[in-house]
């Protein structure tokens, strides 16, 4: 629209002023659209979840229910992370019967559909990841599967 041409405010990006791009043929600068839609997709989905206040309490119940089954497990899954540095997206764990339990945790796990838990490779042990996407039940059945695995193996 040549009515939009030159008339940006003094806050508006410059990929936004449409006078630059017409004198650059439209080459100044391509915004991210398909970022930008992805965004707006996310963003309408946050809200629906009931803005970022509810989503962050959520988070913060996600975690406290992965953290306090680590920590509560006498041992059996140890959480490497100080308290005070610990995340509210990523949980990293190990099990303290080492890596053979280790190993067969996972595989069970992802026999139940909980994947990609499998901890990074230099440092091993698992992580789960519990980004906004997430739902609390797939934290419980992640929970449910850590204290079944427990009380059908335990540590040596």
């Amino acid at each position: 629209r040549e009515d939009l041409i030159g008339k940006v405010g003094p806050t508006c990006p410059t990929m936004f002023d449409f006078k630059l791009q017409a004198d650059n043929e439209s080459m100044y600068n391509t915004p991210p659209c398909y970022t930008l839609y992805i965004s707006g997709l996310v963003f309408k989905k946050l809200l629906a979840m009931g803005g970022l206040e509810a989503v962050e309490k959520n988070n913060q119940a996600k975690a406290k229910l992965l953290y306090d089954t680590i920590d509560g497990s006498d041992g059996y899954y140890v959480s490497p992370v100080d308290v005070k540095y610990r995340s509210l997206m990523n949980v990293p764990f190990t099990l303290g019967g080492g890596e053979d339990l280790e190993k067969k945790f996972l595989k069970e796990a992802d026999a139940l559909g909980l994947e990609s838990l499998k901890g990074h490779r230099s440092v091993g042990g698992a992580r789960a990841s519990i980004y906004n996407a997430m739902p609390m039940e797939g934290v419980q059945a992640l929970v449910d599967h850590m204290m079944a695995f427990k009380a059908a193996n335990p540590k040596a």
